[in-house]
């Protein structure tokens, strides 16, 4: 690899839009059966980051566009001592734009979104794991599905996916309406506050079949109605309630690619007293199968990539540049969605690794306009679904719970870090 790259098409935003109260850094975290060892897991660390040199950089300012540019230094883990994904700031980090964290039990990965979206984190994760365990003397067998330390990485893994899947289309120009935003009480201390709601899955994705809908499909329309019945069920506001979804773009479009490689699909849909669940769920299925379908995926990466090959922006400098992505950011992004809810799916590791993992956890950062947002996975029978606020308002959260629990049976085992409240 060369001692820099490109930010890739999904990266270039988030340098520009970060701060306090949008942080950009997501979390993937593991609880394991056993108190973490600090040292292994520095000596670990270290190791797997030299595996992923995409990871191991500083962010530099170019003239039109920001680059990464190799880190030299040892990176450092820390315990936990402060609430989840809060700002990463590089002069106390090492330069560094993710860091490891432990507690008790806990293994956390936090990444700024620039690096990588939810499968790099996850890759850097098992090899970070795997050798960790193998530095605690546990005989692992990676069953090919580990990055292993000593690999050279493959070119395809830095590659840029959005400029390799690029061509032109046509993109027909539909006004959205702003969508309604969730407001509320600022949580003192500052923070994010993380409601969990463990599900058992197979069960879970079993009532969602039977409805005739994907486990996202049925936790999206779930999200809405909760919405609906939390803010809008009195008539006092009309906007919709749009819920973003990433998609994984290497399901449809064939990539090794480490680096961000999503795209998200703005699912919408205005609710009333008229429209039961049901009705609702088929609606959110069927605009949801619309928008991620690959032709509707292919326009989203080509008009996005278009844009950055235009002329007429490439050679615009990066703090006009900066101006206009904080624009679009708000207008085109925040504006228009309600929610975000990103589900990283099962989370597969080596039979050897998951019998020392008892959960696997997704947190997504909050921003300003959307102060709730939502992350799940999946490890074992466990779906872990993660609401992350900035806001006391907790009844929507606690609403979508039992809806799901009242239309499949199904109760989930609740718990909090209680950021915000006396703690």
């Amino acid at each position: 690899m060369d001692n820099w790259y490109r930010l890739d098409n999904a990266a270039k935003i988030f340098p520009a839009v970060t701060k306090k109260s949008n942080t950009s850094v997501y979390r993937v975290a593991v609880r394991l059966k056993e108190n973490v060892d600090p040292e292994r897991l520095q000596s670990a660390a270290e190791m797997a980051l030299k595996r992923y040199p995409l990871l191991a950089v500083k962010l530099r300012r170019g003239v039109f566009w920001n680059f990464f540019d190799k880190n030299e230094s040892p990176i450092l883990i820390a315990e936990e001592m402060n609430y989840p994904c809060s700002p990463l700031v590089p002069k106390q980090n090492r330069g560094y734009f993710l860091r490891v964290l432990y507690y008790k039990q806990q293994i956390s990965l936090e990444v700024f979104h620039a690096l990588t979206d939810g499968t790099g984190a996850i890759e850097f994760l098992k090899t970070l794991l795997y050798q960790y365990f193998r530095l605690k003397g546990k005989e692992i067998d990676p069953q090919g599905i580990v990055l292993l330390p000593g690999q050279v990485p493959e070119q395809s893994e830095l590659d840029d996916s959005f400029r390799k899947y690029y061509k032109p289309v046509k993109k027909v120009r539909v006004k959205r309406q702003p969508s309604f935003r969730i407001v509320g009480t600022p949580l003192e201390p500052f923070g994010n506050n993380i409601v969990h709601g463990v599900f058992p899955a197979k069960a879970l994705n079993s009532h969602a079949k039977s409805k005739g809908a994907t486990l996202t499909e049925y936790l999206t329309a779930c999200l809405i109605y909760a919405i609906y019945l939390s803010y809008l069920q009195y008539g006092l506001q009309k906007e919709p309630v749009v819920i973003s979804v990433p998609v994984n773009l290497r399901k449809l479009f064939p990539s090794k690619t480490l680096r961000n490689f999503f795209a998200v699909a703005n699912i919408g849909a205005t609710v009333d007293a008229e429209i039961g669940f049901d009705v609702l769920l088929k609606r959110v299925s069927k605009e949801m199968k619309a928008k991620t379908s690959k032709e509707a995926l292919q326009e989203i990466i080509s008009d996005n990539v278009h844009l950055e090959r235009n002329y007429g922006v490439k050679f615009v400098p990066l703090f006009l540049k900066n101006i206009v992505l904080k624009q679009a950011f708000n207008i085109q992004g925040e504006n228009l969605k309600t929610i975000t809810i990103s589900n990283l799916g099962n989370i597969g590791f080596p039979a050897d690794m998951a019998g020392e993992i008892e959960e696997v956890s997704v947190i997504l950062y909050p921003t300003a306009k959307s102060p709730v947002n939502c992350g799940m996975c999946t490890f074992g029978d466990r779906l872990n679904i993660s609401f992350a606020r900035t806001i006391r308002e907790s009844d929507m959260i606690f609403r979508f719970f039992k809806l799901i629990a009242e239309d499949s049976g199904l109760e989930p085992e609740i718990y909090s870090n209680d950021w915000g409240f006396g703690k």
